[in-house]
């Protein structure tokens, strides 16, 4: 059924992934829009205790991750490229850090860059810190270097390697799941890994509908600064769809037209604000501070790498550093794998450099200049504790950038184009947010129908606009609490895939030296190969799995041998390789079929099913008496064949209720045959309408079996006792040599020069059986001699 729906939709994913996310997806925002209380109850509770039980699972698992990402990059692994061992980089080092900006933490350090030093300046959480003292304004600087620095940064650093690892380098789908494969095996594809996927879809949209709420709220308060608009609910949610629509517009015009333009811009209009901030504030007093400020993080890191705030029964960290554990967490699948798609041809220490040590150094240069700044207006005669007064005093953190701007000339300038910058964040967000949960669904990188794209968009938007309409002036404290139920699986998804990660590494890279890495084939969704057969696609080789070595990295450690197509045939017990033949009337088929058998295949005649499927006393046969009566019907009561051919071959209406019918229990009588044969056969089918039945990708190999016309009517009438014109009507009426080749991928000539037959035959048997089952032929020919 979801299926169906699915392909009348005109969508091109896995649709248990698509329709079960979007379930999840839709359920949520109606539930919000019906029993607001109920479900703001709900996650209330579990994030209360996510936050203040078990916060430190949270600290010590991010910093666990940035360990390993060090670790990797130091190690002889760091020379690994993301992707093939010779690819190179597609986008430069500006345009790569401007979309790692961008689509990372641009639009959270326009919210906090302000609001979070203001806060730990006023509230130091470190023990015996003075509100408001020297040392609490260092220590709010390092808290804040350290909630947007390497930290934050290092969640994204391992779903992003994974994801490039596992997508660039093992060809796998650019799914979660994938990053999963050494210890599921095939099971990537299966429920398990759909699974997965869901989870990380689920996390993105909740994730990014976070991000874009509070984009909203910060954009209503410049608004209200600049032009009076009041804050309130509905104005934030026509905030939020016009961000929506505007980010439809860039999803639509795709990576390099959308997401790359428009970080280009945002990244310059950015580093102009930062600037005029720093040139018109006390430029030295700031440049002094930026510097201590990095070696004071520095010298603070290890503590609050692992600081829970235990004597304060871990409120402050549940508060905050939980918070955005988890908020960022949920951001990694799509950063992560948005990341790794921009970084293909990158090694992993370069990797790590740009991703994590490049945004760092950058934010710590934002948090010394926004603070800083910040700290000296709130410190200055005439504007004593006015920042405190807004940010803390009255909550109003979404107003922090505004009322610093507010100290500073061009006030309306400044805050126009600081409302520029937010929007286009956000747009961005959206924007990379909906191409890479397309991916997601889809389980590969083609653009698929632009109304996927459209609809993950919108989900971002929905899911966003329920929380902030219906949870009044506590918006803030709702985003909170639902990213931080989201995040705690997130986070040990995250964890896994290190270790899934290194386990692959260890794998491919062996021995070599200079160090390469094994050669994978692309691997698709099982949903894919089937379209893409359909539309002519049918070489085994694309359903490949297992890597190639090169020399010299042969795996030192016991690995996990990916499974090939052949290998789950097997499992199902099918032949291990399926051949179809198709011809016209009278083309020889039987003849080539025979051949094939002489050489060890299986051959199931393809009338002998039909005429099983229809057999008296089965539903099919009642329906074809049912409805064309005595014409096909033969004194016995069973169907007469040769009328039912002469029906088909005459009436084109009658032709498709027919294959309608029966079609389809041909196919599972063809699959119970090939699974009585065995996994060791090699199975050769007679198919008569696989032309109309358009189901050539269920056989490894198609041959078309031809021969002239008049040689095909001399042998209908020699055979069946039929005229020569009622010989000449059926060649006629059925589907022309060329459309049957069109599907092949042989072509054998049976004009009746039998030595010549076998030829063909023997050639194509050694150029597809051969290879394919050798340890089958090779019993096959033991067993003839």
């Amino acid at each position: 059924m979801l299926n169906r729906l699915h392909d009348r939709l005109g969508l091109r994913t896995t649709p248990s992934i698509f329709f079960i996310s979007a379930c999840v997806i839709v359920l949520f925002t109606a539930a919000m829009g019906l029993f607001p209380s109920q479900v703001q109850g709900f996650f209330g509770t579990v994030s209360s205790a996510l936050r203040y039980q078990v916060g430190w699972f949270f600290t010590f698992s991010v910093t666990i991750m940035v360990i390993f990402a060090i670790g990797l990059a130091l190690s002889r692994y760091g020379r690994l490229k993301i992707g093939d061992d010779d690819s190179e980089p597609e986008y430069s080092g500006i345009a790569w850090f401007g979309m790692l900006f961008a689509a990372g933490l641009g639009a959270v350090l326009m919210f906090w860059g302000v609001a979070e030093p203001m806060n730990h300046y006023a509230n130091p959480p470190m023990y015996g810190t003075e509100p408001f003292s020297d040392q609490a304004a260092v220590e709010a600087l390092n808290i804040s270097n350290f909630h947007f620095g390497l930290h934050m940064w290092g969640i994204f650093i391992v779903p992003g390697l994974a994801f490039g690892y596992f997508t660039y380098k093992r060809k796998l789908p650019p799914r979660v799941s994938s990053a999963f494969q050494p210890l599921l095996g095939d099971g990537i594809h299966g429920p398990i890994g759909k699974a997965i996927d869901i989870m990380a879809i689920v996390a993105t949209v909740f994730g990014l509908g976070v991000s874009v709420g509070l984009g909203a709220m910060q954009i209503n308060s410049g608004m209200n600064y600049v032009y009076g608009i009041p804050m309130a609910g509905w104005i934030q949610a026509a905030i939020i769809a016009v961000v929506t629509a505007v980010g439809l517009m860039s999803v639509l015009a795709g990576m390099d037209k959308g997401v790359k333009r428009l970080s280009y811009l945002n990244i310059v209009a950015a580093v102009a604000l930062l600037v005029f901030i720093l040139m018109a504030g006390a430029s030295m007093s700031l440049m002094r501070g930026m510097v201590e400020s990095a070696g004071s993080y520095l010298n603070a890191l290890p503590t609050l790498a692992f600081f829970n705030d235990t004597f304060g029964n871990g409120e402050w960290s549940g508060d905050w550093t939980v918070f955005y554990w988890a908020w960022t967490v949920t951001w990694a699948p799509f950063v992560g794998m948005f990341v790794a798609k921009i970084s293909r041809g990158r090694t992993i220490r370069q990797f790590v450099v740009g991703v994590l040590g490049v945004p760092s150094v950058f934010v710590v240069i934002w948090m010394a200049i926004y603070g800083l700044s910040a700290f000296q207006i709130d410190r200055a005669e005439g504007t004593e504790r006015s920042m405190t007064e807004t940010i803390v005093e009255e909550g109003n953190v979404e107003a922090a950038l505004f009322q610093l701007l507010q100290n500073f000339p061009l006030f309306e300038a400044t805050a126009v184009l600081a409302l520029v910058v937010i929007t286009i964040f956000f747009i961005t967000s959206i924007d990379s947010g909906a191409l890479v949960m397309d991916s997601m669904a889809s389980g590969y990188e083609d653009q698929g129908p632009k109304r996927q794209r459209v609809f993950w968009a919108l989900s971002v938007g929905a899911v966003c606009a329920a929380i902030i309409t219906t949870s009044g002036e506590g918006g803030l404290a709702a985003l909170q609490e639902v990213i931080i139920v989201i995040g705690a699986p997130v986070m040990l998804m995250s964890l896994l895939q290190a270790i899934m990660l290194f386990q692959a590494i260890r794998e491919d890279a062996g021995t070599a030296k200079p160090i390469r890495t094994r050669q994978w084939k692309q691997v698709l969704p099982v949903e894919e190969y089937h379209r893409r057969a359909q539309e002519g696609s049918t070489a085994v080789d694309d359903f490949v799995m297992r890597p190639e070595y090169e020399v010299g990295t042969e795996p030192e450690h016991n690995t996990h041998q990916p499974r090939t197509w052949h290998w789950q045939r097997e499992k199902e017990g099918q032949p291990v390789l399926q051949m179809a033949l198709i011809g016209g009337f009278s083309a020889g088929k039987t003849t080539v079929a025979q051949a094939f058998a002489d050489l060890g295949a299986t051959v199931v005649d393809n009338d002998e099913i039909w005429a099983h499927v229809l057999r008296p006393g089965t539903e099919a046969h009642d329906e074809i008496v049912r409805m064309f009566g005595d014409s096909v019907t033969a004194p016995d009561g069973s169907i007469d064949m040769d009328a039912l051919i002469d029906l088909k071959s005459n009436n084109q209406a009658a032709r498709t209720r027919i294959n309608e019918l029966v079609l389809p229990l041909v196919r599972e009588e063809s699959r119970h045959r090939g699974r009585r044969a065995g996994p060791d056969t090699v199975l050769v089918q007679d198919v008569r309408d696989l032309v109309e039945s358009g189901q050539s990708e269920r056989f490894d190999v198609v041959i078309a079996v031809e021969a002239p016309a008049d040689i095909r009517v001399q042998r209908m009438v020699q055979e069946t006792g039929m005229t020569r014109e009622e010989a000449w009507e059926r060649v006629d009426d059925s589907s022309s040599d060329d459309e049957r080749r069109e599907i092949a991928d042989e072509v054998v000539v049976n004009d009746g020069d039998n030595e010549y037959l076998r030829a063909q035959v023997q050639r194509i048997w050694d150029e597809y059986v051969v290879p394919a089952v050798p340890e089958i032929v090779g019993e096959k020919d033991a067993a003839r001699e």
